[in-house]
């Protein structure tokens, strides 16, 4: 899936860094993201007066103006601290690409619980006029959210483990200990749709839906609704994804939206509620969803959906050819088990470790930055560490992106001075 990004106007660096003195005056206190510039040091031949003769001096609205191995001064022109072969740094210091002197392994920030709300603050560096500020970088992590569309027709009640089909689906996802969305509802924005039909159209409305809005700490709101309602009625599928397709594409929050479909047997439609020929408009709905950037994942509870519809339901959720060479993962569950690890790998798998920067990174620089998890650092382009997937997006990888999926972690981000524009 990918998603549409709008971009922030702001206001040229150049501007930024004209006014940074006069609100480092008054308003230092309340800066939490300026990338500041360094200036010169103090030892060896000044680079612009060697290696970099002829190239300094010009304008410059950012460091991504300049030369390589400057960076854009307070005066808006291009200028270096250090270059190889002409003056090198303090101890404890190192010249970056930019040409400036920044610390050697400084520390990171932290992050908030959760990894979702974070702390952003500067720490100067360099020497002279032009003092240098690295960034801990504020960023939001992508939060999913997730429609939970559950079959309410009569068949529910058929025998499955220990219960029956609706009261251990029931149980697996809204147990107050152990229950899918108890234990997710403050990293998921989870829905609840209950579909059903009473004869199809015949009957009057259909779909029957009961639903609860996505939200956050969604548990009780989902609950009160769930917990009353017994299985009855039909299986309009198509017609049930169409409708909260609507109400997934009308929410507005960033992250990936999501259907998860539990279901126990064959669709049926609200113009044919009886013999269960809705197999087509089932596959053509989920089609439909994936093109408004809804994906739609499938589960049936115990073993009567056959397999052929249900890898086609899963192809069409995930926006690959019906009948293709490349197969989407569907979930039967055909124990209590099988059902929570099948809500498990389909939620997990969705739940972001992109993070969403205040600021746009120089990317031929992103080696120079540090992401630390719980006060460790991770390595760049490392399978188990992060990566830049563009100027204003970082990913965690791996055994990175699977931590952060369980329980609270600290995060952080930093970045040497000059490496990234504020947004």
């Amino acid at each position: 899936m990918h998603f549409a990004r709008s971009p922030r106007p702001r206001k040229p660096s150049w501007f930024r860094r004209l006014l940074a003195p006069a609100l480092a005056m008054g308003l230092a206190s309340m800066v939490t993201a300026l990338a500041s510039s360094c200036g010169s040091t103090s030892t060896g031949t000044p680079p612009c007066d060697s290696v970099y003769a002829g190239k300094c001096g010009g304008f410059c609205a950012n460091d991504f103006a300049c030369a390589d191995g400057l960076y854009c001064g307070n005066s808006a022109t291009c200028t270096a601290d250090c270059a190889p072969g002409a003056a090198g740094c303090p101890t404890g210091q190192t010249c970056n690409v930019k040409g400036r002197c920044i610390p050697t392994g400084g520390e990171g920030g932290s992050g908030g619980g959760g990894g979702i709300d974070f702390v952003t603050s500067n720490t100067g560096t360099g020497s002279g006029a032009d003092a240098c500020a690295d960034v801990n970088v504020n960023f939001e992590k992508q939060i999913p959210t997730v429609m939970l569309l559950i079959d309410q027709s009569g068949s529910m009640t058929a025998s499955f483990g220990n219960g029956d089909r609706w009261n251990v689906l029931y149980d697996t996802l809204m147990d107050p200990n152990d229950g899918i969305v108890k234990k997710l509802e403050k990293d998921v924005r989870f829905g609840l749709a209950l579909y059903t039909s009473n004869g199809g159209n015949a009957g009057g409305t259909c779909p029957m839906l009961a639903k609860v809005p996505l939200a956050l700490n969604n548990h009780a709101a989902i609950d009160a609704v769930y917990a009353p309602q017994d299985p009855a009625g039909d299986t309009p599928t198509g017609e049930s994804i169409t409708a909260v397709t609507a109400d997934l594409v009308a929410y507005q929050e960033p992250g990936p939206k999501i259907i998860v479909l539990a279901t126990d047997g064959e669709p049926d439609t609200c113009a044919e509620p009886n013999p269960q020929n809705g197999q087509d408009e089932s596959i053509a709905a989920a089609q439909a969803s994936f093109g408004k950037d809804v994906r739609t994942f499938v589960i049936s509870v115990g073993a009567e959906v056959s397999l052929g519809h249900l890898q086609d339901l899963a192809n069409a959720g995930a926006g690959l050819p019906i009948g293709g060479a490349e197969k989407a993962t569907y979930y039967q569950a055909l124990n209590p088990q099988t059902l929570i690890d099948a809500f498990d790998k389909i939620i997990n798998g969705v739940r972001s470790c992109v993070l969403k920067l205040n600021g746009i990174v120089d990317e031929t620089a992103a080696a120079e930055g540090q992401v630390s998890l719980d006060g460790k650092a991770l390595p760049y382009n490392d399978m188990n560490g992060w990566r830049l997937n563009g100027p204003d997006e970082i990913e965690l990888l791996g055994t990175a992106c699977d931590t952060i999926k369980q329980g609270d972690h600290s995060i952080s981000v930093q970045f040497p001075c000059g490496i990234v524009i504020p947004k």
